[in-house]
């Protein structure tokens, strides 16, 4: 049975929303992916590998990159992940990957699916693996990996020796990852992007992540640091940070389709660390989660449907637990059950704008008692990003992505550069003001917020 019959049948039977893709069951002539143009990836890469971007390529099962091995992608390459074989990437410890993608040539990972029929979980994903710290052990498996006694593939710590904070696992810029992730067994999934004791020497940026199947991002440990981080319409969470992660983001957007979310309860933010009150030494390190987060956007379900009309298992639009000592900063964080939980003490939730979330207050034994003093609870959703179109509600499909020119937030953010030159000095709230900034680049073709009916033909 040919593919394309196959998954025309899958889309047919999944029932969906407008708010989660638009699809049809007609019998046309949509492109298939027909994987007999395409060049397989598959099994363990141990040498030097560079990709042409004048061919399409098929991730077929577990692709691993083993040490020390640099796999490179050109800008403009379109990789597919097979369903059957539920295709993933995996860069090991040790090896780096080298994927430089531009703003008008990005590098594509997506479905093998015809447009028009690509779904959530219909590949793997993308795991990197570093010699970073991390609370889990210095040679742990990667969430959704079973790894083999004996194997590098999937591990990530630095082992037995010292936790190189600043190892480098390559780079990944001006990337899109679509339709990925898949659930082996409750709490055990694949992320579109994992990340496990990723060093602060890996690049990491421009990113656009739609249509997850789990979590967007989550960090396993690790000191990476980034720049333009993008969700789009995720099941799970979009920001999931664990086991020790400490590195800073910059300049992020969370927009969130509000049907859809993840029976486990999605947030945009889950920051965890370790059950024990004081972190296990790792490498010679030991620490809880303390990531920095500022000027993120996030656009939760309730800007774009009534709350009886959205998914029940949306939770706070910040969850902070397990000892997680995050830090968020000039945000604004939109449409939600509530505004944050604090599970947890010891993170700082400050300088941020709070908008449009059906409770406004903190949530949870933790709360600080700042809470409202130390960020802004903002009374109208309007006040930041104009008008609604009609109704109540904004259109997710005609996102409002900048602020209105009367916003009274594109002025007032706090200077963290001060004190972090990885930060820049950024005057207004969230990830745009009234414009978008010159790194945003949004009217290019890394942007694209519409990969379910992109078409992926070969010229």
């Amino acid at each position: 049975m040919k593919k394309e019959f196959l998954y025309r049948m899958m889309a047919c039977v999944v029932a969906v929303s407008s708010l989660f893709m638009m699809s049809s069951c007609e019998d046309d002539d949509d492109v298939n992916v027909d994987e007999d143009t395409l060049e397989v990836l598959e099994g363990e890469i141990t040498a030097n590998l560079t990709l042409d971007a004048s061919k399409q390529y098929l991730i077929r099962g577990k692709v691993y990159v083993q040490s020390p091995a640099t796999l490179t992608i050109p800008a403009g390459t379109i990789i597919f992940g097979e369903k059957e074989s539920d295709g993933t990437l995996i860069i090991n410890r040790g090896a780096k990957i080298d994927a430089k993608g531009t703003a008008e040539k990005p590098i594509i990972m997506t479905s093998q699916a015809p447009a028009g029929f690509r779904n959530r979980g219909d590949w793997g994903g993308v795991v990197i693996l570093g010699k970073a710290y991390n609370s889990n052990g210095g040679s742990a498996t990667i969430e959704g990996i079973t790894a083999s006694a004996g194997s590098e593939n999937g591990v990530y710590g630095p082992g037995t020796g010292d936790a190189q904070d600043a190892d480098n696992s390559g780079f990944l810029q001006y990337t899109r990852i679509e339709f990925a992730g898949i659930a082996l067994s409750q709490d055990n999934e694949l992320n579109s992007l994992t990340m496990g004791s990723v060093g602060s020497g890996t690049t990491i940026d421009h990113i656009v992540i739609s249509y997850a199947n789990d979590d967007a991002y989550e960090w396993f440990g690790g000191s990476v640091n980034h720049k333009y981080l993008v969700a789009y319409s995720t099941l799970d969470d979009d920001f999931d940070t664990d086991r020790g992660y400490n590195g800073n983001i910059q300049y992020g957007a969370v927009i969130r389709a509000s049907l859809v979310a993840d029976i486990s309860g999605s947030r945009a933010w889950e920051s965890s660390s370790n059950s024990n009150a004081t972190a296990p030494t790792v490498g010679g390190i030991s620490r809880h989660s303390a990531p920095t987060f500022s000027h993120v956007t996030v656009w939760g379900p309730y800007l774009f449907a009534a709350a009886n009309a959205s998914s029940n298992f949306y939770r706070a639009g910040l969850e902070i637990n397990s000892n997680s000592a995050i830090k968020v900063y000039n945000s604004i964080i939109t449409g939600f059950p509530n505004s944050a939980n604090f599970a947890t003490a010891g993170s700082t939730v400050s300088k941020n704008v709070f908008a449009a979330n059906t409770t406004q207050a903190a949530s949870g034994a933790s709360a600080p008692a700042d809470f409202a003093t130390a960020n802004t609870l903002e009374a109208s959703i309007t006040n930041i990003l104009g008008a609604f179109p009609s109704g109540s509600v904004y259109s997710f499909t005609n996102l409002p992505v900048l602020q209105a020119a009367n916003s009274p937030y594109l002025t007032g953010a706090t200077n963290l550069s001060a004190n972090n030159s990885f930060f820049e000095n950024t005057a207004h709230y969230g990830a745009f003001g009234s414009s978008a900034g010159a790194g945003w680049n949004i009217s290019s073709a890394w942007f694209v917020l519409d990969p379910i009916n992109t078409n992926y033909e070969q010229d």
